[in-house]
């Protein structure tokens, strides 16, 4: 890290009990080293109140990792972001409440390191005009809705046909979720500074379709061909739009990715046994 903390925001989850507190005495304490800090809480949705990000150095998000992501949807790669841990397992929000002052001190030494992570952009397309689109932090999901029955996708990597699959659905996941949905599909664990981005069916019908990694300059097109199911698109786990027959998915990779600083430079597989991912 180079650049030097002057300003920086402070994101915390909405109607967390224990955040106000711990806002506020970050928030003393950076203003004590010379560094403005500003504070804004945050809903968890895409519908949440536009963060003041423009200008600040470091993002620096207090919740679980499903706080990082709703907030990183947003920032979208305009200022480097930290996650402080107040949920539960933490994959992004890596830094721990008692942590976070010895890391802060690093950060206004500028001895810390930055990690490039791959962002997805996707959009639906109904006929000639586009209805849907945003980011994806961790995946971009198309699923079945709530009758067990397979549903048709006809997929396409850079305008090359792969085929159609019946399935309960499929995953398109950033390295940086492959550690999650993906995962549990049976998808790869990519490394998370790698830029490409897997695609894994989810319980495919006679398994027909293998998991595939993909580089990070392709754009990727799912069709939707299922006629009488309901279909759904989800980002992140967060967010679920309902699609037609015909519709056309495209996923690419991001004009700007997420960038976050690390309170450490440890082993990606330590990390993973830490987690509990791999044992």
């Amino acid at each position: 890290m180079t650049e030097k903390l002057q300003r920086v925001l402070i994101v915390s989850r909405a109607g967390h009990p224990d955040a106000p507190a711990l806002v506020e005495e970050i928030r003393l304490w950076l203003e004590g080293r010379g560094v403005c800090a500003l504070s804004a809480e945050h809903d968890g949705t895409d519908t949440a109140e536009v963060l003041p990000v423009e200008g600040c150095d470091l993002v620096l998000v207090l919740g679980g990792d499903g706080t990082m992501i709703a907030v990183a949807r947003q920032v979208a790669g305009r200022a480097p972001m930290l996650g402080l841990n107040m949920g539960r397992l933490g994959f992004l929000t890596e830094l721990s409440p008692s942590d976070w002052r010895g890391f802060l001190e690093r950060v206004l030494a500028r001895c810390c390191r930055y990690s490039e992570r791959l962002v997805l952009r996707y959009e639906v397309q109904r006929g000639e005009a586009v209805v849907h689109g945003g980011l994806a932090i961790n995946d971009v999901v198309l699923n079945r809705g709530s009758l067990a029955r397979l549903i048709r996708l006809g997929l396409e990597q850079d305008g090359e046909p792969l085929g159609s699959m019946r399935a309960d659905g499929l995953v398109i996941a950033t390295p940086t979720g492959s550690t999650a949905y993906s995962i549990s599909s049976g998808g790869p664990i990519v490394h998370p500074e790698l830029e490409v981005f897997s695609v894994t069916p989810i319980c495919p019908f006679l398994h027909n379709f293998k998991p595939m990694v993909l580089p990070g300059s392709s754009e990727f097109t799912v069709r939707v061909e299922e006629p009488h199911s309901e279909v759904y698109l989800t980002v992140d786990g967060q967010t679920c739009f309902p699609l037609h027959k015909d519709d056309v998915v495209r996923i690419v990779r991001a004009e700007t990715g997420l960038r976050l600083l690390e309170p450490e430079r440890s082993a990606y597989v330590s990390r993973l046994r830490a987690k509990g991912v791999i044992e």
